[in-house]
C-alpha cells in the first residue's frame, strides 16, 4: 500500500535525479550513514565525462563569502512542516485564488515548491537591504535550533528569532548574502519559463546581488537595473552624493522573450502624414486606447498651423478606451475604407495625449513590444515616490504606519511588463502587502484580470509604542492582512458606483478576486514520525497508535497532503457525507481524503465510485483489519485509475 512521504523533498536527492536524466553512466549506489545502500553521483565517471573542471586550489572565477556552503546545504535540506489553514483570519475562502502564509519565508519556499515549481510568472520581493538596521533570522548558524536561539535573545516569538545585523558584525555581508542566496535558489524553482524576477535593493548590496543573481539564474538572463526615483528631495546633509534612486533589479527566465512598455502591446506608428490633405474618418468605439484620464473631451480644434484635427462631436473615453464614435478630421494616410478592413481584423489605434494631434496604430505584424525605460519616476511611467506610498497606506487605515513601503504603482508597473492578465504573482517579502494591493487594482483596470498573488511574511511583532500597536495591530501580518480587506472594500466600492451609472442595458463591470486563504506554517501534523529507532523509547511507541498531534483538525490534515499530490493551495474544497464519515472532495474529483476515525469498507467503497484521481485516508483510522486489506481492492472494482494512499 503506497504511503505518503512527509516532508519536503531532499534538494540534494532532486539533483542526483537531475543529473541521472542528464548522465546515466555517472550514477551509482554506496552505502549511507544508516548502512542502507542509496544512489550517489560518482564524481570519477563525471569529470572523465566533463574532461577539465575546476577543482582543489585550482584558480577560478568565482563569488564567495563565509557561510556560502552551508547556505547551498540548507536550501537543499528537507524540513518537516506544513502549511495550517486559517479560514476565520481568510476572506472569501471558498472562492479566492490569492494565498497569504505567515512564516519564515524559507520554510514557506521549500514547502511550496512541491506545488508551485514551475508555476510563478511573476516574482517581486523587496528584501531587507542590510543598512546595519535590520533584523535577520540566522544570526550566525543556518543549523542552530530553537534552543539554541531562544539562548541568544529575548526576542523570540511564535518560533521567531530577529536579530539586528550590525556593520560591527564580523560576518555583516556574509550573514546578508547567505540568507538572500538560499531563498532565491528556492525562488528560481518556482518560476515559470516564460517568468520574470524583479528584486528592489539599494546600494549596501547592490553588487553582491548582481553577483548571487548572475550565479542563480545566469547572467545571460539579467534583463536590466530599473532606477526608481524614491525621492524629489534627496537629503541636504548626505556625506557624499545625495541618493534620489533605488534599484529594481531584473532577471527573465530562458523563454521570457521580452517585456512591454506600461501603455502599449507593441510598436506604433503615427497614422498621420502632413503631406496629405485633410480627410475625415469615423472611426468605431472600443477600438483606440487611450493613455490618460477617462471623460469627456469636448468637440473642437486641436493642434495649431497646418498639424491640427478636428473632434466633429465629443470624444468620451471610460476604462481607457474610446465610449463612442469618433468623427475626426485629419491629414491621414488611411481612407475610410482601409480604416474599416483593418479594423475589421483587429487592428487597434492609440491617442498618447488629449491633444489628439497625433493618433498611432499598432504595427501587429511586427509582433515587437516597446522595451521599458529604466528610469521609474512619477512624470514618465506614474510609479509614485516613497512620500507618496506613505501617504497611500496612511490615508488607508488612517493613521502612519510604514516610513519606507513601496508604492503599488512601482510593483504595477512591474507586472505590467508581463504581456497576459492571469498567471501567478510571488512576493515572499511582502511586508504591508503591497504586491496583494497592486495585483488586485490591475486585475480591476484590466475589467476582468485574473492574476492571483501569493504573500509570504514573517510575523515580526509590532514594537511597542508604535502606530500599529497602538491601533491593535500585534503583527506584521495582522497589518498585512488588513490592508488587503481595506484595498479590496474600495475596490468593490468603486465598482458598485460605477455599475449604478452604467447606460441602460450596458453589462456591469465584474469584482475581480478581492480575496484570500490565510495559511500558517507550523510543524507537521504528526507527531516525531520522522525520529529513527534509536531516537524513539520503546514506552513512546504507543503514541504513534493515533500519530495525529493533539489539536489538529481534519482541514489540517488536508493541507499538509495537498502539496504531496501537487494540488494547489487555492483548490476548491467540498465536504460530502458518504456512509456516515466526511469526505474531503478537493479540486473537483482530484482528490477524496477522509481523516474521520473508524472509517469502513462502506465509506471507502462511496469515495471508490466517485472515481477521484487520488484518495487518502488514515492509516489508522480504518475501522478493523478488512477494511485495512479491502482498501486498494475496492478502488480496483470501482475505480482501476484512482491512486489510493494512506497517511
Amino acid at each position: 500500500m503506497e504511503k505518503i512521504e512527509l516532508g519536503t523533498p531532499d534538494g540534494a536527492v532532486e539533483n542526483i535525479e537531475k543529473i541521472a536524466r542528464l548522465f546515466p553512466q555517472v550514477v551509482t549506489e554506496v552505502e549511507n550513514t544508516d548502512g542502507e545502500l542509496a544512489r550517489a553521483v560518482d564524481f570519477d565517471a563525471l569529470r572523465d565525462l566533463l574532461g577539465d573542471v575546476a577543482e582543489g586550489q585550482r584558480e577560478r572565477y568565482q563569488f564567495t563569502w563565509p557561510g556560502k556552503r552551508e547556505a547551498k546545504a540548507e536550501a537543499r535540506r528537507p524540513i518537516y512542516k506544513t502549511m495550517i489553514p486559517e479560514p476565520d483570519k481568510s476572506k472569501d475562502w471558498d472562492t479566492t485564488e490569492n494565498l497569504y502564509i505567515e512564516g519564515d519565508n524559507l520554510d514557506a519556499l521549500k514547502i511550496m515548491k512541491e506545488t508551485y515549481a514551475g508555476k510563478v510568472r511573476f516574482i517581486y520581493i523587496d528584501p531587507p537591504y542590510n543598512t546595519g538596521k535590520d533584523a535577520f533570522i540566522y544570526p550566525d548558524s543556518f543549523r542552530q535550533n530553537d534552543a539554541d536561539y531562544e539562548q541568544l535573545s529575548d526576542e523570540w516569538a511564535n518560533g521567531y528569532q530577529m536579530v539586528t545585523n550590525t556593520e560591527g558584525y564580523g560576518k555583516f555581508h556574509s550573514v546578508w548574502c547567505s540568507m538572500i542566496y538560499q531563498r532565491l535558489v528556492l525562488a528560481k524553482d518556482c518560476l515559470s519559463s516564460d517568468g520574470i524576477i524583479c528584486i528592489s535593493i539599494d546600494e549596501h548590496e547592490l553588487m553582491n546581488l548582481i553577483k548571487i543573481c548572475d550565479e542563480i539564474f545566469g547572467a545571460s538572463m539579467r534583463v536590466g537595473i530599473f532606477k526608481w526615483n524614491k525621492t524629489s528631495k534627496a537629503p541636504t546633509l548626505s556625506r557624499y552624493i545625495r541618493n534620489k534612486y533605488e534599484y529594481v533589479l531584473t532577471y527573465r527566465a530562458p523563454n521570457c522573450e521580452g517585456l512591454r512598455g506600461p501603455d502599449s502591446y507593441n510598436t506604433a506608428a503615427p497614422l498621420f502624414n502632413s503631406g496629405n490633405g485633410h480627410s475625415r474618418l469615423l472611426i468605431p468605439k472600443g477600438v483606440v486606447d487611450c493613455t490618460f484620464a477617462d471623460g469627456i473631451y469636448p468637440a473642437g480644434k486641436y493642434g495649431d498651423g497646418d498639424k491640427y484635427v478636428t473632434l466633429h462631436k465629443d470624444f468620451i473615453v471610460r476604462d481607457g478606451i474610446n465610449a463612442n464614435d469618433i468623427d475626426i478630421t485629419g491629414r491621414f494616410k488611411w481612407s475610410q475604407e482601409t480604416l474599416n478592413d483593418r479594423v475589421s481584423n483587429g487592428q487597434r489605434l492609440l491617442f498618447k495625449n488629449p491633444k489628439f494631434v497625433t493618433l498611432y496604430y499598432y504595427l501587429d505584424s511586427t509582433g515587437k513590444y516597446i522595451a521599458p525605460s529604466d528610469l521609474l519616476n512619477k512624470d514618465e511611467c506614474g510609479v509614485l515616490r516613497n512620500d507618496e506610498a506613505f501617504n497611500e497606506v496612511k490615508d488607508l487605515f488612517g493613521f502612519p504606519l510604514f516610513e519606507y513601503t513601496k508604492p503599488a504603482s512601482l510593483v504595477k508597473y512591474l507586472i505590467r511588463m508581463i504581456p497576459d492578465d492571469s498567471f501567478t504573482v510571488l512576493d515572499f517579502f511582502s511586508g504591508s502587502g503591497t504586491t496583494a494591493q497592486a495585483v488586485f487594482e490591475l486585475n480591476r483596470e484590466d475589467g476582468g484580470g485574473e492574476r492571483s498573488s501569493i504573500l509570504v511574511q514573517i510575523p515580526d511583532k509590532c514594537p511597542i509604542g508604535s502606530n500599529a500597536a497602538e491601533n491593535g495591530f500585534k503583527t506584521i501580518c495582522e497589518i498585512g492582512e488588513e490592508r488587503i480587506r481595506l484595498v479590496g472594500k474600495n475596490i468593490k466600492a468603486q465598482i458598485d458606483k460605477e455599475n449604478e451609472q452604467l447606460e441602460l442595458g450596458a453589462e456591469p463591470k465584474p469584482y475581480p478576486d478581492l480575496g484570500f486563504r490565510v495559511l500558517r506554517i507550523d510543524s507537521s501534523n504528526f507527531k516525531d514520525f520522522y525520529l529513527t529507532p534509536g531516537e524513539t523509547a520503546q514506552e513512546s511507541l504507543f503514541d504513534f497508535a493515533d500519530n495525529v498531534k493533539e489539536g489538529r483538525s481534519d482541514l489540517d490534515l488536508l493541507f499538509e497532503v495537498l502539496p504531496k499530490l501537487g494540488i494547489p493551495y487555492s483548490a476548491k474544497i467540498e465536504e460530502r457525507m458518504l456512509a456516515g464519515r466526511k469526505v474531503f472532495f478537493v479540486d473537483g474529483d482530484k482528490l477524496a481524503a477522509c481523516f474521520d476515525a473508524n472509517v469502513g469498507s462502506d465509506t471507502i467503497e462511496e469515495m471508490a465510485k466517485a472515481k477521484p484521481w487520488y484518495a487518502v485516508i488514515r492509516d489508522s483510522s480504518m475501522a478493523d483489519d478488512a477494511t485495512h486489506a479491502n482498501y486498494e481492492e475496492l478502488f480496483r472494482t470501482y475505480s482501476p485509475d484512482t491512486v489510493p494512499q494512506v497517511i
